[in-house]
């Protein structure tokens, strides 16, 4: 990949997880469809009526659906800011790395 793709890509990302995940927490609304509640979120006018499709639906729900136990929302608590912090930081270089660095390979390094 090229540097300057590099560079974009470490903006680009962490701004799309949270504009994606202020999407699905701060614009909740409901629907009533033939008797069913559908509880969802995305960015809507509140002062407009706004329907959906069958198909808005599913991918609305297949898109904010999420389940997880206890252990995963402790990781995603750690993860998250070691992310950023490893993208806005950058990863701290060994020496034994510098003759491999920039090289494309499609097998793992070899282990000492």
């Amino acid at each position: 990949m090229g540097q300057q793709f590099k560079n974009v890509l470490k903006y680009f990302l962490p701004v799309l997880f949270v504009t994606y995940l202020a999407s699905t927490t701060f614009f909740n609304h409901v629907h009533m469809i033939d008797g069913v509640t559908v509880v969802h979120s995305h960015p809507f006018n509140k002062h407009l009526k706004h329907t959906h499709s069958k198909v808005e639906f599913l991918s609305i729900y297949l898109l904010s659906h999420l389940i997880t136990e206890g252990d995963a929302v402790t990781l995603w608590t750690l993860f998250v800011p070691l992310l950023l912090a490893v993208l806005l930081l950058g990863l701290p270089v060994s020496k034994q790395a510098d003759s491999c660095y920039a090289v494309v390979s499609l097998r793992a390094p070899p282990a000492c």
